[in-house]
């Protein structure tokens, strides 16, 4: 007598993958509103440096910590430029604490929005998509996607901008293995805007192409090693075939 073997049931996902989808949604939608009418210039005043200005120095002491929350904010809310924090931090603290201010809000925001794209919408998409194409997915992430990841991190300015923070989260890609390529990534445009805010350089035009070979530098060194960074994550990664 041949045994048989129970069929595996696959859940009945679509009234709760849409549920998952309408929650999320109204989450958003009552955070705008609540920040609209708890802080209505809030977004006027992310697009004004003086009104920043004036806004972090009006905490005293505890104006290192303010401008960390409005790096974390802005990278959070990804369509507020974060050039003008860096200017902020280098004015008011100087080069050097500006870079450190700005870099602890970078991490702090980083992980946030890893973690929200991890947790909301990874599980959006396990819901929507079906598990061989989940895992089709997370290889060509994992083959091709640190690279493109980290070339648009590092460039001053993309289209996509922070946005890539929680789209990085959607992937099988390591936290710890995101972290380390968005700090390296945002280091350097962190840095130019803290030195112009604290008047440390004017960036001329010889500047500015020293600037971008830097750059160049750091998108060569990845793509070298683009092979062993791939196997690091494999480490960490496991993929059904």
């Amino acid at each position: 007598m041949v045994a048989v073997q129970p069929t595996e049931q696959k859940p009945k996902r679509g009234w709760i993958a849409y549920l998952y989808l309408f929650s999320l949604i109204a989450i958003i939608i009552l955070a705008a509103v609540f920040l609209n009418k708890r802080y209505p210039n809030l977004l006027t005043t992310f697009l004004d440096q003086q009104k920043i200005r004036a806004f972090v120095t009006s905490y005293g002491v505890r104006a290192p910590i303010i401008l960390v929350g409005l790096q974390v904010l802005q990278i959070i809310i990804a369509p507020i430029p974060g050039h003008i924090i860096g200017f902020v931090g280098g004015y008011l603290f100087g080069a050097l604490r500006g870079i450190l201010y700005c870099m602890l809000g970078v991490i702090i925001g980083a992980t946030l929005t890893f973690w929200i794209g991890r947790i909301f919408g990874r599980g959006l998409l396990q819901l929507f998509i079906s598990h061989e194409n989940m895992n089709r997915f997370d290889r060509y992430v994992i083959t091709k996607g640190p690279f493109i990841i980290f070339v648009l991190l590092l460039l001053p300015v993309t289209p996509l901008g922070d946005i890539l923070f929680y789209l990085s989260g959607l992937t099988a890609m390591p936290f710890l293995v995101f972290l380390i390529m968005a700090v390296i990534a945002r280091t350097p445009s962190n840095v130019i805007n803290n030195l112009i805010g604290a008047k440390a350089a004017t960036f001329n035009f010889q500047q500015w192409i020293i600037f971008i070979i830097v750059i160049a530098v750091f998108i060569l060194l990845f793509y070298l090693n683009r092979n062993r960074i791939e196997k690091i994550i494999l480490r960490f990664v496991k993929l059904s075939d």
